[in-house]
């Protein structure tokens, strides 16, 4: 083998390995959820939320998730947290999550105190991640959205439920 040979396939085995490491550490990134894309912003007070919907005339899509659910971080991942970036909130909708390990700090739409824990009660979430399409004052406008397995369909399903409670917020 030449040295110009020799020396072309050093820079091209350096350049593939630097290609495969980089990839590694954006995965691992992703992963983590350091990504842009992928977290939701946790909602604080309800009540001042639906005041927001109200006045925006948008429907509050709440997720309902949990720290130890996969499912609930692939849904952020793939599905709620690009919908953020393509600037479906607040024009469209308005996207928040409720974690059901908050303990405190959390003020329902009537403005009292509550955990994430009894408004998941209130609300009958059996199993994360929900979706709730809900108005400015609680209502659940369409029937929740239980559970997440790919991204085939889900958007398309996502977007029709959006566009109906959106028809509903207008009457």
């Amino acid at each position: 083998m030449s040295s110009l040979q020799n020396s072309f396939t050093h820079q091209l085995l350096a350049a593939t390995l630097l290609c495969l490491f980089a990839g590694l550490a954006l995965a691992d990134e992703d992963e983590a959820g350091d990504g842009p894309h992928t977290r939701l912003t946790e909602v604080g007070d309800l009540q001042a939320l639906g005041a927001v919907a109200r006045q925006a005339g948008v429907p509050i899509l709440l997720m309902f998730a949990s720290e130890e659910c996969p499912y609930c971080e692939r849904l952020e991942a793939e599905v709620l947290g690009p919908m953020t970036l393509a600037g479906d909130d607040p024009r469209r909708v308005l996207l928040r999550k409720v974690m059901l390990e908050t303990a405190d700090g959390l003020r329902d739409f009537q403005g009292r105190a509550i955990s994430a824990d009894e408004l998941a009660r209130r609300m009958k979430v059996g199993m994360v991640p929900t979706l709730y399409l809900l108005d400015g004052e609680g209502r659940e406008l369409v029937p929740r959205i239980v559970g997440y397995t790919s991204p085939d369909f889900y958007p398309a399903y996502l977007d029709q439920a959006i566009d109906v409670a959106r028809g509903l917020m207008r009457r």
